[in-house]
């Protein structure tokens, strides 16, 4: 394997961490934070500890508006009450309807009643190949018609019994949160989220950041390695979660349309675009549609939503784009593969 001049971006964060107790915009200040279940790494150059402090004010707040099974949640009251005034969750589903529209019902944040009937999520110690009757059933209750928006912009309504799920967009949504809040106040940053990560601006050098995408077979090695700034990369894979029955391994990456693990030879998608809500998103529909239906829908939002993918199949071969995107769109980055 070739050996290049730099850190996974899980340690990244760590490297950074060291400096923060200079004053100058170069100076990186670190944070680490746990929150949507997943331990979050915050890195920022310039700015002061207010900066961090926000943010992580803000992560937690996410955490607790969109957790599906926290009561008293935005999520558990639409959940259970049929309606909330959330703006979190008016944003998400305006952006969550884009999404399944786009990618043809492959995302869709109402998958959370099928979601439930394998065992993941909120009930993970009943993990079980479900009866097909109980998907059929649950499947009525799967789609984008289900919900529905206030004129006022904050009102969400749900046609019960159907249920969502934020879990596959969430953190690009807390990304985008945090990028608004840092656009004034810094120079650049790492937002390193349960090992999705978003950079900002540039390194204080005014190098782009050089970001590793990880083997999804071998967390010790990497396929290559990404030149960027401001922008997302964002991956889904179905090695995450699964359990056995029978002999037969079931992952929780679930076709909205069918109500079972998808089955197209996808290990894992990474997706790079500069809009994180996007990126979350569309690294799950890309372990859905498969290689062709990827490219299909890269063409097909080339002009609306620019991104690129990294797609490993479950014959470790790697699959990937690198259009560059154009700098008017997304700025120009690079992807080098690793032999």
């Amino acid at each position: 394997m070739k050996k290049y001049a730099f850190v996974l971006i899980s340690a990244l964060c760590l490297l950074l961490a060291g400096c923060g107790a200079r004053s100058d915009a170069s100076a990186a200040r670190s944070r680490t934070v746990f929150a949507m279940d997943t331990v979050m790494n915050l890195t920022v150059y310039g700015g002061n500890e207010d900066t961090l402090r926000v943010a992580e004010e803000e992560l937690h707040r996410l955490d607790d508006a969109l957790a599906r099974t926290r009561e008293g949640s935005d999520v558990y009251t639409l959940n259970h009450s049929g309606s909330v005034r959330s703006i979190d969750a008016a944003r998400l589903f305006a952006r969550a309807d884009e999404i399944a529209a786009a990618t043809d019902g492959a995302f869709d944040v109402t998958i959370a009643p099928v979601l439930a009937l394998w065992g993941f999520g909120e009930n993970a110690d009943g993990q079980h190949v479900p009866d097909a009757g109980a998907i059929a059933e649950a499947l009525r209750y799967v789609g984008r018609e289900h919900v529905s928006r206030g004129s006022d912009g904050v009102e969400v309504r749900l046609d019960l019994p159907a249920q969502v799920d934020f879990g596959g967009i969430a953190k690009g949504y807390a990304a985008m949160q945090l990028s608004n809040i840092f656009s004034s106040t810094i120079t650049g940053a790492v937002l390193d989220l349960g090992g999705d990560v978003c950079v900002i601006g540039k390194k204080p050098d005014g190098a782009d950041w050089r970001i590793a995408v990880k083997d999804p077979a071998d967390g010790e090695r990497f396929l290559g390695v990404l030149e960027a700034s401001d922008i997302c990369v964002m991956t889904s894979g179905v090695y995450e979660r699964y359990f056995e029955e029978n002999g037969v391994r079931y992952h929780h990456i679930i076709d909205p349309r069918t109500g079972w693990p998808a089955d197209n030879g996808i290990v894992s998608a990474t997706v790079i675009c500069r809009d994180g809500i996007w990126a979350d998103a569309l690294a799950t529909a890309l372990c859905v549609l498969g290689a062709e239906s990827a490219e299909t829908l890269r063409q097909s939002l080339a002009e609306t939503m620019p991104f690129d993918y990294i797609l490993v199949t479950d014959g470790n071969a790697v699959r990937y784009t690198c259009a560059g995107f154009t700098p008017e769109k997304t700025g120009p980055y690079s992807y080098e593969q690793v032999s």
